[in-house]
């Protein structure tokens, strides 16, 4: 793992990149002004157009202690590490550990070696994504003893998935967080589910209810290929403030993310959001690979379709279908080779879309 104390700098590319994308990355970081201390992760944006995000190492250990703090960590404590280290979630974890003093194991994920691991290494910290929560819900195996808080980021924890993790003693804190922050935003704490905002970072919501954030763990600045094909660089802050495209509520120290800015469609002139839609699928679907899409439609302006890897979706379009509105509903299923996710579980919907064009 790196050293977060160090003046040299990294590239963290997934190693399951196609070789073109890897090659036009390591180009692009060749291309812009070089960075003291930095660590480049590789994100596509709301645009689809790979580029690299820019974090100082500064902001990596600013955001590791602030996360500690919110989690009482100390050198004690032991870390199950199952996030792909070319991304924040897992990369933070490395450094909270180093300031902590922790011990990290590591492994690739599987939900049975996981408990297994947690039970014989008596671990008692972990980050995870919602689906490998299901996972672990789905086993219904109560959770050892010595595990005391399990972040869940990557993507919005519906309220069944964090009841069913709960019942079975799973500790899970539901959080918010991006890249652009170096990690965490917001974090649950105890047995409450709210998002409470981290010490080290400020949040506000803007008028269109886009929020934005200052403090000293946010993003550098961006590098991308410019329309001549050429490495740019630009710092997106403002006075100090970066303007995200997810929306969401303030209120006092809690924060309630209400989905992307981009993620909403018009349906028969109503106004829908299609991460509500999302967080309703995941509650329905089961073992089953799912994703909601619209797919443009000349009288509605959009419908509901869902697409589908494996299995009967029957009874899952039913389920779905008895908890939206009227025009949400699903008018259509699409088998899928695959669903376009990212290494964190995220449904890549855009790509989706353009698979199915």
């Amino acid at each position: 793992m790196i050293d977060f104390f160090s003046g040299e700098s990294h590239l963290l590319l997934n190693p399951r990149l196609p070789d073109e994308d890897r090659r036009a990355l390591e180009r692009l970081a060749a291309e812009v002004p070089a960075l003291r201390g930095h660590v480049w992760i590789a994100t596509s944006g709301t645009s689809g157009a790979l580029r690299l995000v820019a974090l100082s190492k500064q902001a990596i250990v600013t955001s590791a202690e602030a996360v500690n703090r919110h989690l009482d960590a100390t050198a004690h404590d032991v870390w199950f590490c199952v996030l792909p280290t070319f991304h924040v979630g897992g990369l933070g974890i490395y450094a909270r550990a180093a300031l902590a003093g922790s011990r990290v194991i590591a492994s690739d994920w599987d939900a049975r070696q996981f408990i297994g691991t947690v039970s014989t290494e008596n671990v008692t910290l972990a980050s995870l994504v919602p689906a490998q929560v299901r996972d672990l819900v789905s086993l219904g195996t109560r959770a050892p003893r010595s595990i005391r808080a399990i972040v869940v980021g990557g993507g919005a924890t519906v309220h069944d998935l964090y009841d069913g993790a709960r019942s079975l003693g799973w500790p899970v804190l539901p959080s918010y967080g991006m890249t652009e922050a170096c990690s965490q935003i917001a974090t649950a704490r105890g047995e409450s589910p709210d998002l409470r905002i981290l010490s080290h970072i400020r949040v506000r919501g803007e008028d269109d209810q886009r929020l934005a954030f200052s403090g000293p763990s946010l993003l550098t600045g961006y590098a991308f290929f410019d329309d001549r094909g050429r490495g740019a660089f630009v710092d997106p802050k403002v006075d100090g403030w970066f303007a995200s495209e997810d929306r969401g509520e303030v209120d006092g120290e809690i924060l309630r993310p209400l989905g992307r800015a981009g993620a909403f469609v018009k349906i028969g002139g109503e106004s829908v959001d299609l991460s509500r839609l999302d967080a309703i699928l995941e509650s329905v679907r089961g073992t089953v690979d799912a994703a909601i899409i619209p797919v443009v439609d000349d009288r509605l302006g959009h419908v509901i379709e869902i697409a589908t890897v494996n299995g009967d979706v029957e009874e899952i379009v039913r389920a779905f279908n008895a908890r939206v509105l009227p025009f949400e509903r699903i008018r259509a299923v699409r088998r899928v080779g695959s669903i376009p996710r990212s290494p964190l579980g995220k449904l890549l919907r855009a790509k989706l879309i353009a698979e199915l064009q």
